[in-house]
């Protein structure tokens, strides 16, 4: 009987033995899909080539940045920190409207994605700028060959010009400068030129305010470099029956920057930056915002000299409570400093005014 026990304990262990050895053969076998902080996607938010397969087999090239097309944040759940956002290209497909991407506003906010990621017009990115593109926007003045020259544009050739979203505090400009002087492209004492108002700064809503703005600051002394917003209190003030392209008020601003763009391209202007307004809280103005924004971002990339577009959008994402007054159009100080961080950013990487 003792015999028969221990042959019978003997059988179990060797087949408990024999279990426990499958599954570390099993375990052994199988390997971590990736412990980097992009959840696997290494190329989620590197700069790409359209066309060159840059982005691996889950990503897809993006107007020039790896990530995925989306309707919803549910289909960016798979990568750090990403969410669903308005994309400002016109190359998304209009079923899907939206990429996924990872606000910033400085480089540390980045680190979820990895160390190579730093902030960019408040999205993270890694790598070099692709080339091509549409409109003036795709590569810096030199072709990228080299570094910017500095000292080509002193302060009072920069002309800011604008309505309530610049004008209320005027700190977007302030912080501007501010950025300007840390990084020596403006000299103490020096100050950039700004126009912006809070009465009279409509692209084309009871007469031409921008284009005065504009006329104004190019009565006063040459200017090289435009930093703008536009459109805005046409939106807010004007009326339409249905907020769309065939708006008479949106097509008036519209028009209205063709020719600014055109006139300023006349008076030997250099370059222009457009700073386009994060979403408005009232539905009735953001209807009309979202029609104007496609037709003043094609006047900009169509324009006759370099024209830079800047959606703030993703700059305020995930931070309208901290970034917008409580008129629910412009910005707090907080804003107004991300605002002028996004514009900077764009200075800097096209090599205007440094």
């Amino acid at each position: 009987m003792k015999k028969k026990t221990a042959k019978i304990m003997l059988n179990e262990t060797k087949r408990r033995l024999a279990i426990l050895l499958a599954a570390l053969a099993l375990v052994s076998g199988c390997k971590p899909e990736s412990s980097e902080p992009t959840g696997g996607e290494t190329h989620f938010l590197t700069r790409c080539e359209p066309g060159a397969n840059d982005c691996g087999d889950r990503l897809t090239c993006v107007c020039g940045v790896c990530t995925l097309p989306c309707a919803e944040r549910a289909a960016c759940e798979a990568l750090p920190a990403a969410q669903c956002m308005p994309s400002t290209c016109t190359l998304v497909n209009p079923t899907a409207p939206g990429v996924c991407e990872v606000s910033c506003v400085v480089d540390a906010d980045c680190a979820v994605v990895s160390a190579a990621h730093h902030c960019e017009q408040g999205v993270c990115r890694a790598g070099s700028l692709a080339s091509g593109g549409a409109g003036g926007t795709s590569e810096p003045p030199d072709g990228g060959a080299g570094a910017c020259n500095s000292g080509t544009v002193p302060a009072n050739q920069v002309l800011i010009i604008g309505d309530s979203f610049f004008a209320t505090t005027h700190q977007i400009t302030a912080y501007l400068e501010s950025l300007a002087r840390d990084a020596s492209a403006v000299s103490v004492g020096e100050r950039y030129r700004d126009r912006s108002s809070l009465v009279a700064n409509a692209l084309a809503l009871g007469g031409s305010g921008l284009a005065d703005q504009y006329t104004s600051g190019v009565s006063e002394a040459e200017v090289k470099v435009v930093v703008m917003d536009g459109g805005g209190a046409d939106a807010l003030l004007g009326s339409c029956d249905s907020a769309n392209a065939s708006c008479a008020v949106i097509a008036a601003a519209a028009a209205a920057a063709q020719s600014l763009f055109a006139k300023m391209a006349t008076d030997g202007v250099e370059q222009v930056v457009y700073a386009f307004y994060p979403d408005p809280g009232d539905a009735s103005v953001k209807a009309k915002i979202d029609a104007l924004r496609p037709l003043i971002q094609s006047a900009c990339e169509s324009a006759p000299l370099p024209c830079h577009w800047l959606d703030l959008r993703p700059v305020f994402a995930g931070h309208y409570a901290d970034y917008v007054q409580a008129d629910q159009l412009n910005p707090t100080d907080a804003g107004a400093r991300a605002s002028a961080e996004a514009i900077w950013a764009t200075m800097q990487q096209y090599c205007i005014a440094q």
